[in-house]
């Protein structure tokens, strides 16, 4: 679902891309819950009035509410664990370089202390 990368610019832009997808996807499916509802009352005119009608669709809008408030929440945090494993890797990355600075600093000073 995400791609792990060094950029984080790169991977926030993703992450939008990725909610904006699901945000599409929900709306698509809310148009056509409505759709499927305003058919079936045309069918069902005599039978339902129009406090079912609207009570069914809050219904449908909250719970395709809630379905993507879930989706975007997700995401969020996934994209949170990847941004933090891409920084937890550079400042492993920046310690062992300092580290390894560090030592062929120290085994300069020794030989030059030889001599």
């Amino acid at each position: 679902m995400f791609n792990s990368t060094t950029n984080t610019t790169g991977s926030s832009l993703s992450t939008n891309t990725n909610a904006t997808s699901s945000a599409k996807s929900v709306m698509k499916k809310a148009a056509l819950v409505a759709l499927l509802a305003t058919a079936s009352m045309g069918a069902q005119a005599n039978d339902l009035n129009s406090a079912d009608v609207i009570h069914v669709l809050e219904t449908r809008i909250s719970e395709t509410a809630t379905e993507m408030l879930q989706t975007a929440k997700q995401e969020i945090v996934l994209s949170l664990h990847s941004q933090i494993a891409e920084q937890v890797f550079a400042l492993n990355s920046s310690l062992e370089l300092a580290e390894s600075a560090q030592e062929e600093n120290a085994e300069s000073v020794l030989a030059s202390n030889e001599d």
